[in-house]
Order: C-alpha cells, then sequence, then structure tokens
C-alpha cells in the first residue's frame, strides 16, 4: 500500500473502532439500569421524564405498549440512553470560582485520550476481517484488518498508556479546589498504583507462556494452545480470576469504587464537574471496561476461538465455524465480562479502604508471585 492508503485505511480502522465504542456505552448504561433492576427485583428504567406530553410522549407510549409484550418487555427503556446523551451535550459546564481552569478543562480530556489511545493495540480479529470493495477509488480492494497496528509490544503499549488515565483523575481533582474530590482523587490513586502490580503480574503468565508482547500473536498463541503444555491452564485459570479483580480496581467499580463513595465524597472526584467534562469521565470509565474485558477475553478466555485457556487445541481447525477464529466469539465474550461487571455492581457492598489495600498488597500480590513461578516452572521445566 501506499503511504496515502495507509493513512487511508488507518482514519477508517479508528472511526471503526470509535463508532463501535460510543455504541457500546450508552448501551452498556442501559443495560446497567436494566440488569440491576432484575436482579433487585424492579423494572428498572422504563419511561422517559416528561409523561405523555411534548417528545417524550409518544416514545413513553410506545414503551407502555412494548411492556405488554414478554419479548419486548426488558427493552423499555431503551431510548434513555439517547436522553442521558443530549442531556450531557446540553448541560450547562460549570467551573467552581476558584479552580484552576486550565487543567480543570485538561483533566477529563487526558483520561478520555488515555482510555481511547488504548484501542490502537488491541486486536480484534488477528487477520483480515475483509477487503474493500473494489469499486472504491485509491482503497479499492484494499484489506480491513481485525486491528488498528500490531506493535511487537503492544502489551507494554497498552499497560503505559492505560496507568496515564489516574493523572486525568488526580489534575481534575486538584484543579477543582475542593476537598471531596481531593480525598477520592488520592484514593483513586493509591488504588490503582496498589492493583496495578498484581495486575501486571497476572498479565505476565500469558507474557511467558506465549513467549511475546505483541496482542495478536500472544492472544493466538494462547487460544490455540498448540505450543501450550497442557498443564498451562492452571496459571491461566488463577491468573484470569486475579487479573478480573484487579480489572474491578482498575476501573474504579463496585466493589472498589471508594474514589467515587456517594456515601462518603458525595462523588467523589468528579464532583464538581458537569456536562460534556463529567461525559468525558463518564465514557473513559465505560472505555476502560471494555479494555478490561478485552485483555481478559484475548489472553485467558480463548480470544477469537470459542474455547478458553487453550482448550482450543481439542477442536480441530478443520470443523466448521467453531473450529476457526471468529469476531463474534471475541464480541460475545467481551460482553458476558461487561455483565459481570453490572452483576458484581448489583450484588456485592462497597470495600472498606483498609480492606481494599489488605486484599491487594497480602493477598493478591502474593497469589500473583506464586502463580508466576509456577507458569515459570511449566514452561521451561517441563
Amino acid at each position: 500500500m501506499t503511504l496515502t492508503q495507509t493513512l487511508i485505511m488507518g482514519v477508517i480502522q479508528i472511526l471503526a473502532v470509535l463508532i463501535v465504542i460510543f455504541i457500546i456505552v450508552p448501551l452498556t448504561t442501559f443495560a446497567e439500569r436494566k440488569v440491576i433492576g432484575y436482579i433487585q427485583v424492579r423494572l428498572g428504567a422504563t419511561r422517559l421524564a416528561g409523561g405523555h406530553v411534548g417528545i417524550t410522549g409518544p416514545m413513553n407510549r410506545i414503551m407502555w405498549g412494548m411492556g405488554k409484550v414478554p419479548m419486548l418487555s426488558i427493552l423499555r427503556g431503551l431510548p434513555i440512553f439517547i436522553a442521558d446523551a443530549l442531556k450531557l451535550i446540553t448541560k450547562e459546564d460549570i467551573i467552581p470560582a476558584k479552580a484552576d481552569r486550565g487543567v480543570f478543562t485538561l483533566a477529563p480530556i487526558i483520561s478520555v485520550m488515555a482510555a481511547f489511545g488504548v484501542f490502537a493495540c488491541v486486536a480484534y480479529y488477528p487477520g483480515v476481517m475483509f477487503y474493500m470493495p473494489k469499486s472504491w477509488p485509491v482503497i479499492g480492494g484494499l484489506p480491513f484488518q481485525g486491528f488498528i497496528t500490531d506493535v511487537n509490544v503492544g502489551l507494554l503499549f497498552i499497560l503505559g498508556l492505560a496507568s496515564v488515565g489516574v493523572y486525568g483523575i488526580v489534575l481534575g481533582a486538584w484543579a477543582s479546589n475542593s476537598k471531596y474530590p481531593l480525598l477520592g482523587s488520592l484514593r483513586s490513586a493509591a488504588q490503582i498504583v496498589s492493583y496495578e502490580v498484581p495486575l501486571t503480574l497476572s498479565l505476565l503468565v500469558p507474557v511467558l507462556l506465549s513467549g511475546s508482547l505483541s496482542f495478536k500473536d500472544m492472544s493466538v498463541a494462547l487460544s490455540t494452545g498448540k505450543d501450550l503444555n497442557p498443564l498451562a491452564i492452571i496459571p491461566l485459570f488463577i491468573g484470569f480470576f486475579v487479573y478480573l479483580t484487579c480489572g474491578f480496581a482498575e476501573t474504579n467499580r463496585v466493589p472498589f469504587d471508594l474514589a467515587e463513595a456517594e456515601t462518603e465524597l458525595v462523588a467523589g472526584f468528579h464532583t464538581e464537574y458537569s456536562g460534556m467534562k463529567f461525559g468525558f469521565f463518564y465514557l473513559a470509565e465505560y472505555a476502560n471496561m471494555i479494555v478490561v474485558s478485552s485483555l481478559a477475553t484475548a489472553f485467558f478466555l480463548g480470544g477469537h476461538y470459542l474455547l478458553p485457556f487453550g482448550l482450543q487445541r481439542f477442536i480441530p481447525a478443520t470443523m466448521p465455524i467453531i473450529g476457526g477464529p471468529s469476531f463474534f466469539f471475541f464480541f460475545a465474550k467481551i460482553l458476558c465480562i461487561l455483565f459481570v461487571f453490572l452483576w458484581v455492581r448489583a450484588t456485592l457492598p462497597r470495600y472498606r479502604y483498609d480492606q481494599l489495600m489488605d486484599v491487594g498488597w497480602k493477598y493478591l500480590i502474593p497469589l500473583t508471585l506464586v502463580n508466576l513461578f509456577l507458569a515459570a516452572i511449566i514452561r521451561f521445566a517441563f
């Protein structure tokens, strides 16, 4: 490909990933309301404010009718995510009088850029997904890859860029010139630093077993399991649960949402934010959930293949549908892990801060070190 073609295809792939993110995030917020509602024996969101008058009237009447159809009842309230987006866009942008205006504005941008930039190295399919129509000028017949770029240190890039997001939280809280946001940001910084250690150690297990730092190469090697020792399933299984636990802490989700503890800190680090500045923090949180789900899927749950933990080796590659890689397998596993995020929020209470630190330093770090040692023995001794 020429430089122009490479640039155009890169822009198209970036736009495709952003469109998918901007579709998944609002749908996840809607699913969160409905899933938590059903778990707690409630209906969840079913209608928009405004009753039967104005622009919301026809939509509320349609949703009332949907409630009478069993299969459609769960989709009642679907337009709510559109209302949420419009509310964030049109809401007044308030900046506290004594805030540092420049840093206050920059902080949510840092968080959302760190969250979105990670997707550059995430491989949603290990090869070419399809080819552009030949009738299109310039890019006709060019391959559309299942990833934006394949960096040989892709996992290192992901971990490095994702850790920058905490700067947005700390800077935004400090610039707010308010006590509650500052306390929330200090909690978040300590929490993320503490849990990045076991999270990184848990990801070193797939690095050690695959012998690569490339996202695509790691995903394929760990999914197919062709060069893996059968005993590798043990450290991968343990590593998955440690990684997922750390993922809850890294994304500030229940039961580790101490940075936003509304019963203690009003709303935590984003108390003084409104409008789209708050929306950027919101987008960053849900984008990070997708990143955590993508890494768990790629390195532990079989990635683009059907079976997790390298068990795909027992399925012949010639078997139709389930024998080869598929984007839909990867996407379905991401949705399952996102459901776990919602399930845990509706089920578990929030930890105390001392309990949060105890789990990270006293239990997860020793467990990940033992698990890493076990993976090294399996890789090099057998």
